[in-house]
């Protein structure tokens, strides 16, 4: 028998929240239709405006290390996970109702078509995990589903990953990719073992690099941002795997521009604020960036998949076609995540307990030049898809280790999301 070759994996994203709106504000005389469209849409701007004023300040302190994983934060309280306890089919199903409801009648539909499935089963037998899976119908990872149901996985069960430290891992064996979560979490919330599963299945050959880990982990923290929108009570669990996302969560919700604007690559100060080690932006993790935007020395790309053109699309709102995991799709998640509105994550941020200061009057000036998408992923004659290229730079080896290929800021966020205390 082949024997397993273990992957690297950050385990770790997105139905689009919309903006709330306040009711125009009435007026004794009678006005135009101009005139009304034009206050309607003066009343619209404004909680975005404000919102924009709060995350133009630096990144925000938190206040409640509960909330926050101890590798960045050791001076809070120890992680557990989630302790055992019986999980029944019938509870599964009044929890994934609950929880797809919002995302309409038929997301309730195939969600529950998946938790029910024979073929599926097949493929994860263990229930919490396949109410995992099903939590992702109608959702930006919505592909992970057609990943499983095509059989591009072998398996998904608990057990001991190659990698005994890590939430979850990909390993290719002689029937094809497989995806073994920690037993250690085998009791935690499906939801948030469903984000954990959305990031594992954009995973799907033996190959990897630092762009594909930093592309993955900002998808799979995009779907959880909005799905504590909907479901808050997920972050405040305070169990290991609600911790390690929180910590991940801040890190992103904290790299921002100047304008308040959601970045990637890009910051305004220490998106930890506060941890045993600073970290200059959320990708400087995984690509070793520095504060002036500088990026490092691993411009690789490996192949994209159809999962990873879906959830693009729904993060940036842009055509996918052909996506790979390269600096080009870094590229265009630092300039053009719409996953949350500016309002959405104050929400957020809050919900974290961050400290979130008293707005300045007025936007600063915007310095930086405005961003132009790149020819290849954002244009293209009329008629034909977009596609993205491939570089031609040598593929990564298996063997590298996180600690040989990343140095102490990945680790730092790596530990935000996978490693056990």
């Amino acid at each position: 028998m082949t024997a397993l070759r273990p992957r690297r994996r950050v385990a770790a994203l997105a139905l689009a929240g919309a903006t709330l709106l306040p009711a125009p504000v009435a007026s004794a005389a009678p006005v135009s239709a101009d005139q009304g469209a034009a206050s309607v849409h003066t009343e619209a701007e404004r909680p975005s405006r404000d919102a924009l004023r709060l995350l133009a300040q630096p990144p925000f302190a938190p206040t409640d290390l509960s909330l926050l994983n101890t590798q960045s934060y050791p001076q809070g309280p120890p992680m557990q996970p989630a302790p055992p306890r019986e999980i029944t089919a019938e509870e599964l199903v009044k929890q994934l109702k609950t929880t797809l409801k919002p995302r309409g009648h038929r997301a309730v539909e195939e969600g529950l078509a998946v938790f029910r499935s024979s073929r599926i089963a097949t493929v994860v037998p263990d229930l919490n995990l396949r109410a995992a899976l099903a939590s992702l119908a109608g959702s930006p990872a919505q592909a992970s589903i057609q990943a499983i149901r095509h059989g591009v996985f072998h398996r998904v069960y608990f057990g001991t990953p190659p990698n005994p430290a890590a939430t979850a891992q990909v390993v290719v064996g002689p029937n094809g990719p497989e995806i073994i979560f920690n037993q250690r979490f085998r009791y935690e919330d499906f939801r948030l073992l469903g984000v954990v599963l959305s990031h594992e299945t954009l995973h799907q050959d033996s190959q990897v690099n630092d762009n594909e880990e930093l592309i993955n982990s900002a998808l799979q923290l995009a779907y959880y941002g909005q799905l504590l929108l909907k479901e808050p009570q997920v972050a405040t669990s305070r169990t290991e795997l609600s911790r390690r996302h929180n910590t991940g969560l801040m890190a992103l919700l904290n790299t921002r521009d100047a304008r308040g604007s959601q970045r990637l690559t890009h910051a305004t100060g220490n998106v930890l604020p506060g941890a045993a080690n600073s970290l200059p932006s959320f990708g400087a993790a995984f690509l070793g960036i520095t504060p002036d935007g500088g990026t490092g020395t691993d411009p690789t790309s490996t192949p994209g998949n159809a999962n990873l053109d879906f959830f693009l699309r729904a993060i940036t709102c842009t055509r996918q076609t052909g996506a790979a995991f390269n600096t080009a799709t870094v590229e265009v998640l630092d300039c053009r995540q719409t996953w949350a509105t500016p309002s959405e994550r104050i929400r957020l941020a809050r919900l974290l307990k961050l400290r979130i200061p008293q707005p300045p009057s007025r936007l600063p000036h915007r310095e930086d030049k405005p961003w132009k998408a790149p020819a290849s992923p954002l244009s293209g004659e009329p008629g034909k898809p977009i596609t993205w290229g491939m570089g031609t730079d040598a593929r990564p080896s298996h063997s590298d280790t996180t600690e040989s290929r990343s140095g102490s800021a990945l680790l730092r966020l790596v530990n935000a999301v996978t490693r056990s205390q």
